[in-house]
């Protein structure tokens, strides 16, 4: 009977559902939460009572009917009909899996109550090992619910209460079933085979069913024993310090009495360095100790008579459980002062400590003023922003490290009022005033607060409203007044503080009488100049004043022109720059009262007789390439009156390169642009209004620029405008590098060229002098035909500015195209063009070329070796006999 027990919990790996129902264990208190799916009782018809319990009724209300039935054992179901089993004994209702498609998901058991009380203590060592393998069944989704809210339930579901316990539980409506899945579904009403329909509340024996269930016969129940053994391991789990296993080994199906199976347990895995002790071997079960933290992998093997099967399982030893210290809570300051108006805390908590880590730090007012409501953050840091009230606030801490362990600690912060004094007023001193000066300012800046002034205000005395004054700027430290009389003033200075006191003062103001007469003004008599006088002496040296004058003053008031004063601030002064017309200035003078008086003078400039301008175009000049712009300076012509008119002509021997910008031509300077070499004259006219003129020539020579040589002209594979000045140097600044480390690249200009692509113009200096510009054409072109990126942007062409090839002394070069044109009778090599250094030269005509080769293809004529040249002499052109001649 023990073994068939064991057996029958075997089975428990291959069931299908669980009802693993707590409210169960009420009527149930030794059923077995599994769902036997594809299973039949072993003893068949002879298992024990069968009672039909209903129809259309899923597995967890068969089961509910048969713990409330104290003689039902097993429940049986087949489709959708539920059958209670009154077992014989515990053998007949063992289990049996069977593997025809028939059965499958058609029948399913549940071990309600066992007979005996051994079965349930040997499922109790071995059945509730979480590596069991059952799936959940529908009795997993029962979720408890509450009547008043229906919602809790699921999609066509409702609740109802529980038969089995004292709560309510989710369950189908009528019409649906829950299906694998755990979701009620609409009931499908298939055509029943196999158990017949029998009475509700009929108890009947198997023997008395029809003999058409053949899904049951006892033949079928016994099958012969496989070929292969079905052997489970349930691998388990362990945690130091504990360090003892068993594994045990079930396998399907049983051995039978008298033919025992052979077990052979294999260590295949183990933690580096141990592999522990076998301290019990007994077949089926294997007792291991003295195990270490890791894994242990082991495989059995089952063999019994004809058959054989094997399966692996885990040991894991899982480590020590880590004995945790609770976190210590420290805030920093723990006790701090804040005085008002300053509002602000904060409280620090990173110096808190524990041995694996926190995970939550949570701030609560302790104690505080009344009504303070803070909203506290749960950070590390806590930021207070709102202690407006004076008193004593006080904050706890508590922590939680990772095991859940807390602590706490208290902070203390003290907020005081700090005294507010009121503000002093001070209005300043006293002020005395002689007419007729009348305006004063009041500075009442020395008014002073301890927290700082917000306020200012300024009034005059009540008992003084008869004496008029203009007050301005009265809500400001400084009080302007003005059109002061003569008597006594009196101003009062309130200033208020943010806390709303105030303090006052009082100024007072004496106007007297003038204690001297004002001055005397006299800026002289009228006069008349005439032209081409430009000038005058202007003289107030006859003003008077009792005590003396202080400051002379003289302004220009109108005139055809402004003027200008030689010394404004004397008493007498030159005046220039006048012209026809009439002219009024004015003297003003304050003596030591500030008592001011003016006076004015006019003078009139008159004509008699116009005198023709003079011209003056800036004289001759000497100038060195290169130029950006060209300036002749005329502004030195003069005239009587003015000149009207200004006209700059180029002289006819001039050079006719350069270009007259901003019509600069009808002005005083004149301008020109894209000046080369050589040597250009222009002459200037000047005009006046009555259309007498005058004229004045000017010569510039402008000299070649002395590097001109040495210039040397880059032209990049980009279009000017698109360059930025950060590619400009990186050019420049790459250039340097492939150059000398002594040498030194002078910029002198980067324009397009014709295809309106970078052209940049330099020169390299060295300490011995400039580099000649061959030189470094020669050897930017050698290293940039090693990598043509060295300067990043590709490079079109680099040369000279100016065409420096002699053409071997017999031709011109080409300035543009770089291309010898040469004399009669001399012509270029192409061999050197194309294949050679690609310099362009002169060569004489007829100069040959000598080929050791015998092709004919190519032979323009052959030498006669017995030739002479002109008839008489021997060649001396050196040729070998045999050789064919090529004239290039």
């Amino acid at each position: 009977m023990k073994f068939g027990l064991k057996f029958l919990f075997l089975f428990f790996a291959f069931v299908h559902d669980s009802l693993c129902q707590p409210q169960f264990d009420l009527d149930c208190l030794r059923y077995f939460d599994k769902v036997l799916v594809g299973f039949v009782p072993k003893g068949n018809k002879a298992a024990g009572k069968y009672t039909k319990a209903g129809t259309m009724l899923d597995i967890k209300s068969c089961t509910e009917l048969c713990c409330k039935d104290k003689s039902c054992n097993v429940v049986f179901m087949y489709n959708t009909t539920c059958f209670k089993i009154e077992c014989e004994n515990d053998e007949l209702c063992q289990p049996v899996m069977r593997q025809e498609s028939k059965y499958g998901d058609h029948v399913k058991m549940v071990i309600v109550r066992p007979v005996s009380v051994e079965f349930q203590e040997d499922f109790s060592e071995n059945g509730e090992n979480e590596d069991m393998i059952a799936v959940g069944s529908e009795t997993d989704s029962i979720k408890q619910c509450d009547l008043m809210e229906p919602e809790t339930c699921g999609i066509n579901e409702h609740c109802v209460p529980s038969q089995i316990a004292q709560t309510n539980v989710c369950e189908c409506k009528d019409g649906f079933e829950r299906n694998m899945d755990t979701i009620c579904v609409a009931l499908v009403r298939k055509n029943m085979t196999g158990l017949p329909n029998l009475p509700t509340s009929a108890s009947v024996n198997l023997e008395n069913v029809p003999k058409h269930v053949e899904s049951i016969d006892a033949k079928e129940s016994t099958p012969n024993p496989p070929k292969k053994i079905m052997v489970t391991v349930i691998s388990k789990k362990v945690r130091l310090p504990d360090n003892e296993v068993k594994l045990s080994a079930y396998p399907v199906p049983a051995e039978n009495p008298g033919k025992p199976y052979t077990y052979n347990w294999k260590l295949l895995s183990h933690p580096h360095g141990s592999e522990g002790t076998v301290s019990e071997n007994q077949g089926a079960t294997l007792k291991l100790s003295q195990l270490t933290e890791g894994l242990y992998v082991f495989k059995v093997s089952v063999t019994g008579t004809g058959a054989y099967g094997e399966t692996e399982a885990n040991v894991t030893v899982l480590p020590q459980k880590r004995e945790n210290k609770p976190p210590v809570a420290i805030v920093l300051p723990a006790h701090q002062i804040v005085k008002l108006p300053n509002s602000r805390a904060v409280l620090d908590a990173s110096s808190s400590k524990d041995d694996n880590g926190i995970t939550k730090f949570h701030w609560e007012l302790q104690q505080g003023p009344l009504g303070y409501q803070p909203n506290l953050s749960d950070t590390q840091t806590l930021q207070l922003k709102d202690l407006h009230k004076a008193g004593n606030y006080t904050f706890r801490l508590t922590l939680t490290d990772t095991d859940g362990a807390t602590n706490s600690t208290l902070a203390n912060i003290t907020v005081l009022q700090v005294p507010d004094y009121p503000p002093e007023a001070n209005a300043g001193p006293s002020v005395i005033l002689y007419l007729p000066k009348n305006n004063v300012t009041l500075n009442g800046n020395l008014s002073s607060d301890d927290k700082g002034i917000v306020s200012w205000e300024w009034t005059k005395s009540s008992g003084e409203q008869d004496n008029a004054v203009d007050m301005q700027n009265t809500h400001t430290p400084y009080l302007q007044l003005s059109h002061l009389g003569e008597g006594m003033y009196t101003f009062t200075l309130k200033v208020t503080d943010d806390s709303g006191q105030s303090s006052s003062s009082d100024v007072r103001v004496f106007v007297k009488p003038p204690t001297n007469k004002p001055p005397i003004a006299h800026a002289g008599s009228n006069a008349t100049i005439a032209l081409p006088q430009t000038w005058t002496i202007l003289n107030g040296s006859e003003s008077t004043d009792d005590i003396g004058i202080d400051h002379w003053k003289w302004e220009q008031i109108s005139g055809p022109r402004k003027a200008v004063f030689l010394s404004s601030n004397s008493s007498v002064t030159n005046v220039t720059g006048l012209t026809k017309g009439d002219y009024v200035f004015q003297l003003t003078v304050i003596d030591g009262n500030e008592n001011s008086v003016s006076d004015r003078v006019t003078v009139s400039v008159t004509q008699n007789k116009n005198v023709p301008p003079k011209a003056n175009a800036g004289g001759d000049q000497t100038l060195t390439l290169p130029i950006g712009v060209l300036i002749v300076n005329g502004s030195q012509s003069s005239d009587d009156l003015g000149i009207a008119k200004w006209q700059w002509t180029r002289e006819l021997t001039s050079l006719a390169m350069g270009t007259i910008i901003d019509q600069s031509d009808t002005t005083p300077v004149l301008m020109v642009t894209n000046v080369v070499a050589g040597r250009y004259e222009f002459r200037l006219r000047v005009t006046d209004d009555q259309g007498e003129w005058a004229e004045d020539t000017v010569s510039i020579i402008i000299k070649q620029d002395p590097e001109i040589l040495n210039l040397i002209e880059l032209t990049l594979n980009i279009e000017a405008s698109k360059l930025t000045q950060t590619q400009r140097d990186s050019v420049l600044l790459k250039l340097g590098m492939l150059l000398r480390d002594a040498s030194q690249l002078v910029v002198r200009d980067l324009k397009p060229d014709t295809s309106n692509r970078a052209k940049l113009v330099f020169y390299v200096s060295s300490p011995s002098g400039s580099v000649p510009g061959p030189q470094v054409v020669h050897t930017l072109k050698n290293k940039l035909a090693q990598d043509s990126f060295l300067l990043q942007l590709s490079v079109v062409d680099i040369r000279t500015t100016v065409c420096q090839n002699n053409c071997s002394g017999h031709g011109v070069c080409d300035q543009e195209t770089r291309v010898c044109f040469c004399e009669s009778f001399w012509m270029q090599d192409m061999v050197r063009k194309y294949l050679g250094d690609g310099e362009s030269n002169c060569d004489p005509l007829g100069k040959v070329v000598i080929s050791d080769s015998d092709t004919d293809s190519d032979v323009l004529f052959e030498n006669n070796r017995n030739s002479k040249s002109n008839g008489t002499k021997v060649s001396r052109n050196g040729y070998k006999p045999d050789r064919r001649v090529k004239v290039i």
